[in-house]
């Protein structure tokens, strides 16, 4: 009989031992805590601050009692549902025109050859490099040109940019995804090239829908340089501008800033408690293929 080579001789993994083991999974709990910790501290501080008194802000960590009177005096205060009804009418137009021509677009790219349509994609994505601070005063002057500046539909104008070509990106992702035999199939039992869009790619498309609405509605509620900029009414503020006056010259309103800041962020917590599902769908499914 030959013997094997040495080479070919099958090499044994080392066995690690259970005091490693042990150690490996306590130091990988260690660091998932103490992220979670950092994550969720400013939120938990926020929380707390906005039921003490301005005296126990930095005096304690937890308040002595609870006072829940700062919700109401920043919502009288502050005239918090006329700003926020503007936050809610700009996010509103600005991710319903980016989900009409994200989903549209998305598709015509995924699906359409046409002539130049690789260089209008990546034109399209050059848009996502460009800072916003770079588009400030441009956007002043456009909306200034053409009557929309200190205009709540102006404002949501200024959005559509950056937010449409992410979409996009993300929208025609998602449409590669989905096969291509559907849209054949439907093609073959008459269907016209809108009716296989709408009937069939498009109830597909959902995850990747709900996936656009969470991340450009958070980005539009939250948003401060623009809407700083070109708001100067003080009725017409959103929310974001309207809860900075509580950042005074010499003082800062802690509790005012923290109670109207746990209000604001209801509206976002609730579209994304209600589109989650279809969310991490998208992010794991259309979002990741190129």
């Amino acid at each position: 009989m030959t013997s094997m080579p040495a080479s070919a001789t099958p090499q044994r993994r080392p066995v690690s031992s259970p005091a490693a083991r042990i150690f490996s999974r306590t130091m990988i709990y260690v660091i998932l805590i103490a992220l979670v910790v950092v994550e969720a501290f400013p939120l938990v501080w926020m929380l707390l601050t906005s039921v003490k008194n301005s005296r126990e802000v930095f005096g304690t960590f937890l308040p002595a009692s609870l006072d829940f009177s700062n919700f109401g005096r920043v919502w009288v205060t502050f005239n918090l549902p006329r700003h926020l009804l503007n936050s809610l009418y700009v996010t509103t137009l600005t991710v319903a025109i980016i989900v009409a021509v994200s989903t549209t677009g998305g598709y015509a790219f995924a699906r359409f050859q046409f002539r130049g349509r690789d260089a209008l994609f990546y034109a399209c994505l050059g848009a996502m490099m460009i800072p916003g601070q770079a588009l400030l005063i441009p956007m002043f002057q456009f909306l200034k040109t053409i009557g929309l500046l200190n205009n709540l539909t102006g404002l949501s104008i200024s959005y559509l940019g950056g937010g449409t070509a992410f979409a996009l990106f993300l929208m025609r992702a998602f449409f590669l995804s989905l096969p291509k035999d559907l849209g054949e199939a439907a093609r073959i039992d008459g269907a016209s090239e809108f009716g296989v869009f709408w009937r069939v790619y498009l109830p597909l498309a959902r995850p990747g829908i709900a996936t656009v609405v969470i991340i450009q509605s958070m980005n539009t509620w939250n948003e401060f340089m623009y809407a700083t900029t070109f708001i100067s009414t003080p009725g017409l503020k959103t929310i974001q501008p309207a809860l900075f006056q509580a950042m005074g010259e010499f003082s800062t309103d802690y509790t005012a800033l923290s109670s109207g800041l746990i209000l604001a962020l209801i509206p976002v917590v609730t579209v994304y408690l209600v589109l989650q599902r279809q969310f991490i769908e998208g992010m794991t499914a259309g979002a990741l293929k190129g």
